[in-house]
């Protein structure tokens, strides 16, 4: 029996398939949910932290708010010495 576009219909209606496997939340998907879970608790019982602990909390927090800059090299060019004497002349009255 040739495999032709007959054939394909039949054993495709033959053929038995489960239901459509649900995906199930990434691994990245799973962290933002705790993230925004540890935030959210964060905010409502801010004042139950200390100042030491909020302090560490903004800051760590800062780091990933705010851009990151590189340090800029700044070339300096070195200056030819010259002598102030062979520039300036003192005469006396």
């Amino acid at each position: 029996m040739p495999f032709d576009s007959n054939s394909a219909e039949k054993a495709g209606k033959k053929s038995k398939r489960g239901p459509a496997k649900k995906e199930e939340p990434s691994i990245i998907e799973k962290m933002e949910m705790l993230y925004e879970k540890v935030l959210d608790d964060l905010l409502v019982n801010q004042e139950k932290l200390t100042k030491t602990e909020r302090v560490k909390l903004f800051v760590t927090l800062s780091g990933y708010l705010f851009p990151k800059n590189k340090p800029i090299e700044e070339k300096i060019e070195p200056m030819i010495p010259f002598k102030l004497s062979n520039m300036v002349t003192f005469e006396s009255d």
